[in-house]
């Protein structure tokens, strides 16, 4: 390799490295307050959260990488130029493809290596992703508005409304009947109030506001010995004893039918299948329609050379 091959890859190498690193910080502060509300508060330990950042990391790979590759080159064209050393190789001879040869062949060796990284790397670190966000996903309590929430072993619940940003729950409605030996039935009806995991994900800590509480006592004679209690509170704390929702990861081949998880040739599969899919369906749909133009007995309904304009 001539030294003014290697004067060259020296200037680009080095711009090239830290813009690259620069790209990814940027593009990693994008990521990660995309997903601050899904990683804070939720007691998750420092060995996911570098795992997740890494699987981040490696997917933003095939954004940075190309801008990292046009902002070197810019750099290093730019400073050959300002020092008027582009100018002292041309005077030498050399023209600007024989000065630019070192630079095409990293650039090409960094664009096949890219292909496979996107090709191989990605679906990969797509699946884990996918399954670490949803183990993390998992951990909390997700309320539908007007929906009941079944998830906690004897208890129902149901919300009007969960405010996405303080997490306030209003028009709140319970029913408990943890009790698996008695046939007591708890139920709660409250104004708003606050449902949460505690840290150790053992216990849901419920705090209810300006609600009404009905608890009834039934027994063998359920008839005649029955007793109905209403209690109305202004602010009542309670600590449910939970289990399921501590930490459990996932099978990452639960997420492989995604195409972000698949490569070129699982992809030229799925597309192969998907169109004889659509071909079928769509054999299967319009043989009624020709059939009942062919046997039809109307005589309004033209035969189908009439329609395509040919003679019998």
């Amino acid at each position: 390799m001539k030294t003014i091959h290697k004067l060259v890859l020296k200037a680009y190498l080095g711009p090239m490295v830290l813009t690259f690193f620069i790209v990814m910080f940027v593009l990693m502060m994008n990521i990660v307050w995309r997903y601050i509300d899904e990683l804070v508060g939720k007691g998750l330990s420092a060995g996911i959260i570098i795992e997740l950042m890494t699987y981040f990391m490696a997917n933003m790979i095939p954004l940075g990488l190309p801008l990292a590759m046009l902002l070197a080159a810019i750099m290093t064209m730019g400073n050959l130029g300002e020092n008027y050393e582009l100018l002292a190789m041309k005077s030498a001879g050399m023209s600007l493809p024989k000065i630019m040869k070192p630079l095409v062949i990293v650039v090409g060796i960094i664009a096949v290596g890219s292909f496979f990284i996107a090709n191989n790397l990605l679906p990969y670190t797509n699946k884990k992703m996918l399954s670490t966000l949803y183990d993390i996903r998992q951990q909390t309590l997700e309320f539908q508005d007007g929906l009941f929430f079944n998830g906690i072993d004897g208890m129902s619940i149901r919300v009007g409304h969960q405010d996405s940003h303080t997490g306030l729950l209003t028009d709140v409605l319970i029913y408990d009947n943890r009790e698996k030996n008695t046939n007591n039935m708890r139920t709660i009806v409250a104004d708003s109030g606050y449902i949460r995991l505690t840290d150790d994900k053992r216990y849901l800590n419920v705090t209810l506001f300006h609600g009404q509480n009905y608890q009834q006592t039934r027994n063998i004679q359920w008839y005649s010995n029955s007793t109905l209690e209403h209690h109305i509170f202004d602010k009542q704390d309670m600590f449910v004893p939970i289990e399921g929702f501590d930490m459990q990861r996932s099978d990452a081949d639960n997420f492989s039918g995604r195409s972000q998880t698949q490569n070129l040739a699982q992809l030229e599969r799925a597309i192969d299948s998907l169109e004889r899919i659509v071909d079928s369906t769509t054999t299967r749909s319009y043989e009624p329609l020709l059939r009942d133009q062919i046997f039809s007995k109307d005589p309004s309904v033209l035969p189908l050379d009439t329609l395509y304009g040919r003679d019998k």
